[in-house]
């Protein structure tokens, strides 16, 4: 048996290319500056309206902030899913390499067995 044929396997994890870790990064990053750009923007609505939050009573305070963070929350969700449709779509792949590496070690030992068969049947029953 050749041994370059033995020793050609697959990686069980697909290659990330520099593509999918630059998104893997990117999309915390466009995640933070949104929550900035929203943070920065509502208080400088309320400042421009003249509003503080503190001045509020709790039940309207409760309120406030419901309301404020549901958008970021959203925000945040929906890039959570997005990664883990990006994660999902690895998992395919290396799913699929899986089964390819199945499929070659299989071929690979019919192919032994095929070998050990034929050299058996050269063989003398006592030997």
């Amino acid at each position: 048996m050749p041994e370059s044929r033995a020793k050609q396997t697959l990686p069980l994890e697909p290659p990330v290319s520099e593509a999918d870790a630059r998104a893997r990064k990117r999309l915390p990053q466009i995640g933070l500056a949104l929550t900035a750009l929203y943070l920065v923007g509502l208080v400088a609505y309320l400042w421009m309206q003249g509003q503080n939050p503190a001045d509020l009573r709790l039940n309207e305070l409760g309120d406030f902030l419901g309301g404020v963070s549901s958008p970021l929350a959203f925000l945040w969700i929906v890039l959570g899913f997005l990664q883990q449709s990006r994660e999902i779509r690895l998992s395919g792949k290396a799913l699929q390499l899986q089964a390819a590496e199945m499929k070659r070690s299989v071929d690979e030992h019919r192919r032994l067995v095929e070998v050990g068969e034929n050299s058996n049947q050269g063989r003398a029953p006592g030997e």
